[in-house]
C-alpha cells in the first residue's frame, strides 16, 4: 500500500507536541496588563513572559519545522531491538 501523505504517520504525534507547545507559549503571554492607563503594572516584565515564552514558542516552531521537513518517521518512543 503506497502512502500518499506527505507526513509519516509517527511524525503527526510531534506535530501535536509542537502545536502545544506553542500554544503554551502564547498562554504565558496572556495577562499582566493594568485595568487603568494611569497605574503601571510589573507583571508585564515577569521572567515567565519575557524569557520562558518566547523560548516556548521558538521552540515549538522549530519542533514543527524539523517535523515538516523529515521525510523519514521519528522514532524516539519505540525501543531497538
Amino acid at each position: 500500500m503506497d502512502n500518499k501523505f506527505a507526513i509519516p504517520r509517527e511524525n503527526v504525534l510531534y506535530l501535536i507536541i509542537g502545536l502545544v507547545v506553542m500554544v503554551l507559549g502564547y498562554l504565558l503571554l496572556l495577562g499582566g496588563g493594568a485595568d487603568s492607563p494611569d497605574v503601571f503594572n510589573y507583571a508585564l516584565f515577569s521572567f515567565s513572559r519575557l524569557y520562558i515564552a518566547p523560548l516556548l514558542i521558538v521552540g515549538g516552531f522549530v519542533i514543527e519545522l524539523v517535523v515538516l521537513l523529515r521525510r523519514k518517521p521519528i522514532n524516539v518512543f519505540k525501543r531497538k531491538k
